[in-house]
């Protein structure tokens, strides 16, 4: 963070080295293409300047370092020549401007080198070792003074120094231009840019070069007779990032650095940090958990190092974002005492605990699901999911809030749909948490004394469809893939037919097995004796539109 913002690391796949007196030595780079399966990506990352305008503008172009089509007199599309000949005018008229001012030895290298270019038969030479490396002209370029061993003029320091204090001084002059308002960020009145020349980058969904998070490109966003980006009321020092400040973007890309900041799921980024530096590896936790921190959590230890002393006075800061093109969409805001924030997550894993029947658990209760297994969850496929959803699940997760109904009703569909199979481990943890949340106490494994209407019904359910294979074997649709849907929501239309098949399926079983015809018939009955008398049909009301009601049979003396 503490990096001179008046640079920024770009990708400069090409460096043409110089010697003295402009000399061209060749070209060295090539051109970035798409990794092998099982490669790693292989950039040349620079430290270039910002950019010091607008970078759309007529005849703009970088200091130092630029694409190939506005450095070199290299035609790569007829149709841009004209365009890309005014850039590359602006170019070497800044290394002119750079190099009388600094009399630095390799930018007089570089300048006798631009000058050269004049020269059709030096030209004709540098586009030939500009084709024989395949480049397309948008690939950024750079120097290199031989007589360095390597580095490019961007790495010395009279060159970055001089750079440093242009382009606080181009800033400066642009503040006494602009508006005056109140700084949203630092709480100071002074001075609003209308243009903010840094942007982010690796934001999910957006553009991969970077994306801006305050942008105005057109007149019906004008408040108050505010031009540009002065609307969104951020001062200079909170935008660009010079004395005690640093700039938002500067602060932003740091978090998205560090692993321990920041998780991606379903698209969206959620940046996360503290007022005080603490360890936030409970956090990190939801997107990804282990099992065994996620033990330690549930039992009240906090993994990594020990908590801050003053962590009840710390505040905690979440904040979710998604790209769109070139801009950035915050999806959720967030502050907390830390102290709260933690006590959360753990409420969050013991809520989500339950009996896993998956092979690696075989019943254990388990807690550790994944963010985005739990969003897939209530949705066929992940790209189905909707929107909001993982936002969603991680404000619940900070603040100890309910979840959305309909992330509930997402989950009863699916069930509904898929029958048998839809009862995953990680739906029926999402279930038993959103009925915690919603004052319906469920235990994270069965419970045979329970006495609910609708538990009971559930077991039922699973009875039906055991004295079914019992009596059958496979089948192609069971008991549950037929009957769930309307047994769930209006348990008396189907209870009786249920009930005649299950003693259909007994009375098989007897004389061919025995013993299983006397276990299952017991405990069909053991749990019909937890059901309340039958109510004629026309005492069943439909549910309250758009309520998530799955039906019971009322007690004695309730209504429906």
């Amino acid at each position: 963070m503490l990096a001179d913002p008046a640079f920024e690391e770009q990708t400069v796949p090409f460096v043409i080295q110089v010697g003295e007196g402009g000399a061209f030595l060749g070209i060295d780079g090539e051109r970035p293409r798409p990794p092998k399966k099982g490669e790693a990506r292989v950039e040349r990352k620079l430290s270039i300047p910002q950019p010091h305008g607008n970078t759309a503008s007529q005849g703009f172009a970088r200091y130092f370092a630029d694409t190939v089509a506005r450095v070199l007199p290299v035609v790569f599309d007829p149709k841009n020549a004209e365009k890309e000949a005014r850039s590359r005018k602006t170019f070497w008229g800044q290394i002119d401007r750079a190099t009388d001012a600094t009399d630095d030895p390799a930018l007089r290298a570089v300048q006798a080198f631009g000058r050269r270019l004049a020269e059709e038969s030096f030209a004709g030479e540098v586009r030939t070792a500009a084709g024989a490396k395949e480049a397309t002209g948008a690939e950024r370029v750079t120097f290199a003074f031989h007589p360095d061993g390597g580095p490019t003029i961007l790495d010395r320091l009279t060159v970055k120094q001089w750079y440093t204090g242009f382009f606080r001084t181009f800033t400066d002059a642009k503040q006494t231009d602009g508006p005056v308002g109140f700084c949203t960020i630092t709480g100071r009145t002074g001075p609003l840019p209308t243009t903010h020349a840094m942007a982010l980058t690796g934001v999910p969904g957006g553009l991969p070069t970077r994306v801006k998070i305050v942008s105005f490109d057109k007149p019906a966003f004008r408040h108050y007779g505010l031009d540009g980006a002065a609307n969104a009321a951020v001062g200079y020092a909170a935008a660009v990032g010079y004395a005690a400040d640093d700039g938002y973007a500067r602060g932003f890309q740091w978090l998205r650095n560090q692993r321990d900041h920041n998780f991606v799921v379903g698209g969206t980024l959620f940046l996360f940090w503290t007022r005080i530096e603490a360890d936030l590896g409970d956090v990190n936790q939801l997107g990804q958990p282990d099992a065994d921190q996620v033990k330690k959590l549930l039992a009240g230890v906090a993994g990594g190092k020990d908590a801050h002393a003053a962590e009840g006075a710390n505040d905690f800061y979440l904040l979710a974002v998604s790209g769109n093109s070139a801009r950035a969409v915050v999806r959720d805001y967030l502050e907390r005492p830390l102290g709260e924030v933690r006590a959360n997550i753990r409420r969050w894993f013991a809520d989500l605990r339950i009996a896993d029947t998956s092979k690696e658990y075989q019943g254990r209760a388990n807690a550790a699901f994944p963010l985005w297994v739990l969003a897939t969850a209530t949705a066929l496929e992940a790209d189905r999911v909707a929107p909001d959803t993982h936002t969603r699940l991680v404000h619940a997760a900070l603040t100890g809030g309910p979840v959305p109904d309909s992330i509930l009703a997402a989950c009863v569909t699916r069930l509904r749909a898929e029958g048998q199979d839809g009862f995953r481990p990680a739906r029926m943890a999402l279930v038993k948490l959103c009925l915690n949340r919603q004052g319906v106490p469920v235990a994270e494994t069965l419970q045979p004394d329970a006495v609910h209407p609708a538990y009971a019904c559930g077991r039922l359910t699973e009875v039906f469809a055991q004295i079914q294979y019992a009596a059958l074997g496979d089948v192609n649709a069971t008991v549950v893939d037929k009957f769930y849907g309307t047994f769930s929501a209006t348990p008396a239309m189907v209870f009786g037919r249920l009930v005649a098949n299950a003693q259909n399926h007994l009375r098989k079983l007897r004389g061919e097995d025995d013993a299983a015809y006397v276990a299952l018939e017991r405990r069909l009955a053991e749990i019909l004796s937890q059901l309340p008398p039958a109510l004629p049909p026309s005492s069943i009301l439909p549910p309250r539109a758009g309520a998530f009601c799955p039906w019971v049979l009322p007690r004695e003396g309730e209504t429906v």
